[in-house]
């Protein structure tokens, strides 16, 4: 048998053409799963998981930065006050969220008369880490005050009020030891490179903790919940929550450490559910479920074995848990078709003993490859296999030449047949009834955020964009002056098992979507690269999706919301078209108010803009700063003011000019379809002391982050204030301190 001189030049062209293109994380070739592996699978063992886990090349330590959240409640600063009804309001705003009946958890809520917040900031700060939730007293202004609070030595993130019930997520550090190996007789891990770990680490912790608050100036823990890694999201229906862990496995010791009320719960290898297809960044995404009305009984939980959970949608019925999914061609065939027939008979026994494993076809291409190259550049791929290695390695440069010229046809030949499905958004779906699993599916391309999907009538809706990351993209961010190669934009329809029943692709080519959101049997998309084309579309028919009209107007909107079923409001940015190049340069803020009675001519009716290039909101980017009602002619939005001081520049202002940074506070706008946006006012937490220290990049803990109501009072929060308002005149009636001032300037 002839042997082949392959040497460093082939290794080269291998690794080129494998990450040609890479963007982000490497990730898997995708490998087409046999149909013996389309449904859910249970491990059998510890070992069975790390074997897995190891092989996929997916092994990770586990665990995000957070902090230890310990319990303290803590006696009232002022007497406990008496639940009187005539002192609540009767009319009082809730959280801003996407399906009506689901709530989500936001670091504020209010009851009418009680505000529940978290209080920050949460971050290191003196070598030490600070976090509690408050409660207040709120209604009337007159005698607000602070009630009681709960301190953790960790971080506090968001919460739920329900009933007499205040749940509260967040993170803890804890200093524990290394868990031991899997206790498996069958857990032989190969896992090279990887240096035995310390007898002690300190690994996060997420929480769900469970109070009893019948009793506001004295909180009572009654559960808590607890998960080795992260909190994701959660949501909560009719006293049901809902929420997401997630973890990464360390595949030497891969079991997931869960806890109830401080109890370690054992987890069987067989609770672990997964897919036999290859993946990326595997975690454990603990599903869990519990019903507040009654403590008593156990919470439901699911843990699953997939990829990095990035998006959370939540209906009435069901539960869609996605992520993106970015990968890469199988070259195996091309490695068979120009090395096949010139490896030596030892090598091609070791491929044939693959072929005849138990195993799944992606794991026997992974390890089939690794036999080819164990042989070509002398080294052994896996400990686990007893692998000739040939010592005898010739150099022959013009055969070296030709082999390497055909091995790049064959890959790039499946490289350019693969790149039509490289990203792709995989729907994972839990039906709540039950809390069961009900299947997993893929469409191309990613999702920008929650409100890039819907159900309806059974079908969920989702809006993708297909197009590779790069520099500057980030939560559908593009930097200024960069390209978006080969951008498509697509709307999916999949019926209530995850087949597609439905597909609208290509839209807005070369641009990709900034906001999404669908009502009833209407989509709107707002997609931008140089000017902003917003679009209406029809999804009556489930099978064919269509576009009604479309309207192109300077900017775009981050976020769409409802004003009534012929009126939109946008929230975006304003922008300048670049004079060289297929882009445009964002300015300030800028608010829109779109006609849509007549679908298939959709008008932008009313605009309102703050500011100049650098002004910036947070409801751009958190749906729950964003305050509205149509009842009341009222939205506010928190808004941090940059204005240019053209004076400073003579020859004039150039659209990519920063502004400086003048405000921060909430911006009070009335609003209407026939007299547009009206600002009535606004309303600022920021001192003297901070305007003075302020810039561009400045932070302090006087920045507004939310806004409610109660009757005829505006409430803005920040992490130093709670200020009340006439709703009318927007005087001030009361504040109250929460937190001191900064104690330094914080710039990011």
């Amino acid at each position: 048998m002839k042997q082949i001189a392959i040497l460093a030049a082939t290794f080269a062209l291998v690794i080129a053409l494998l990450f040609s293109g890479c963007t982000g994380t490497q990730v898997n070739p995708p490998i087409t799963p046999p149909a013996d592996s389309a449904g859910m699978k249970s491990f059998g063992s510890w070992g069975e998981v790390s074997s897995f886990l190891s092989s996929a090349s997916m092994g990770g330590y586990g665990g995000y930065y957070g902090g230890r959240g310990i319990l303290m409640a803590t006696g009232a600063p002022q007497a406990a006050m008496a639940e009187d009804a005539s002192k609540s309001a009767s009319d009082y705003s809730t959280t801003n969220i996407q399906v009506e009946g689901v709530d989500e958890a936001d670091i504020i809520k209010n009851d009418g008369k009680y505000i529940y917040l978290v209080s920050g900031p949460n971050y290191y700060y003196g070598g030490e880490q600070k976090g509690k939730v408050l409660i207040l007293n709120a209604f009337p202004p007159s005698e607000m005050g602070k009630i009681s609070e709960i301190e953790f030595d960790g971080t506090a993130s968001e919460l739920f009020i329900y009933k007499d019930k205040l749940v509260v997520f967040g993170n803890e550090y804890r200093k524990e030891e290394m868990p031991p190996e899997p206790p498996s007789a069958d857990a032989k891990i190969a896992a090279p490179g990887i240096m035995p770990p310390y007898p002690y680490y300190s690994q996060n912790y997420a929480f769900m903790k469970i109070y009893d608050i019948s009793d506001r100036a004295s909180p009572k823990l009654e559960k808590e919940i607890s998960s080795r890694g992260s909190y994701v999201q959660s949501r909560m229906i009719s006293g049901k929550v809902y929420s997401v862990f997630q973890d990464t496995p360390y595949y030497p010791r891969p079991m997931p450490l869960y806890e109830v009320d401080g109890v370690k719960r054992e987890i069987a290898p067989t609770d672990i559910r997964y897919f036999d297809i290859p993946d990326e960044n595997y975690n454990y995404n603990i599903f869990t479920s519990i019903n507040l009305d009654d403590l008593s009984k156990e919470e439901t939980r699911k843990i699953v074995l997939m990829g990095y959970s990035q998006t959370l949608y939540v209906s009435q019925e069901n539960m869609y848990m996605t992520y993106t999914k970015y990968s890469y061609p199988i070259l195996w065939p091309a490695y068979e078709k120009v090395y096949g027939p010139l490896l030596p008979l030892d090598v091609k026994n070791e491929i044939s003993k693959i072929d005849s494993q138990n195993i799944s076809d992606w794991r026997k291409d992974r390890l089939k490859t690794a036999q080819v190259m164990a042989y070509l550049y002398n080294y052994s791929a896996s400990e686990s296999l007893d692998t000739p290695v040939s010592a005898d390695v010739p150099t022959a440069n013009s055969e070296r030449t030709r082999l390497n010229d055909e091995f790049a046809k064959e890959a790039q030949k499946i490289y350019e047949e693969h790149s039509k499905q490289r990203e792709q958004t995989v729907i994972n779906k839990i039906a709540l009834n039950g809390f069961a699993y009900v299947g997993k599916a893929e469409v191309p391309g990613h999702v920008l955020n929650q409100f890039s999907m819907d159900e309806h009538k059974g079908n969920l809706r989702i809006a993708t964009t297909v197009g590779e990351l790069f520099g500057g993209w980030w939560g559908g961010r593009v930097l200024q002056g960069e390209e978006t190669p080969h951008a498509t934009n697509s709307v999916y329809v999949l019926d209530s098992s995850l087949n597609i029943v439905g597909r609208l692709e290509g839209l807005a080519p070369n641009e990709k979507i900034y906001s999404a959101r669908f009502m009833g049997d209407r989509a709107y998309l707002v997609t931008f690269k140089k000017v902003d084309p917003f679009f209406v579309l029809d999804l009556s028919e489930p099978t064919n999706p269509r576009v009604l009209g479309k309207l192109k107007i300077p900017g775009y909107s981050d976020y769409l919301h409802p004003y009534d079923e012929n009126h939109v409001i946008g929230l975006g940015k304003g922008a300048v078209a670049a004079e060289e190049g297929d882009f445009a340069w964002y300015q300030g803020v800028k608010l829109s108010l779109f006609d849509v009675s007549d679908l298939s001519n959709p008008k932008e009716v009313a605009k309102y803009e703050i500011g100049d290039r650098g002004t910036d909101s947070n409801a751009l980017y958190d749906h729950k700063a964003f305050l509205f009602s149509k009842e009341r002619n009222l939205l506010v939005i928190p808004i941090q003011l940059a204005e240019i001081d053209e004076g400073k520049y003579p020859a004039g202002v150039e659209p990519n000019t920063y502004g400086d940074f003048v405000f921060q506070g909430a911006y009070v706008f009335s609003i209407t379809p026939e007299d547009g946006f009206g600002l009535k006012g606004r309303i600022t937490h920021a001192t003297s002391e901070d305007a003075a220290r302020s810039g561009e990049y400045y932070w302090s803990n006087a920045q507004v982050k939310r806004s409610l109501y109660m009757d005829n009072y505006l409430y803005t929060i920040s992490d130093r204030f709670v200020k009340a308002n006439d709703l009318g005149t927007l005087d001030e009636i009361a504040r109250l301190q929460i937190s001191e001032a900064s104690p330094e300037p914080k710039y990011y």
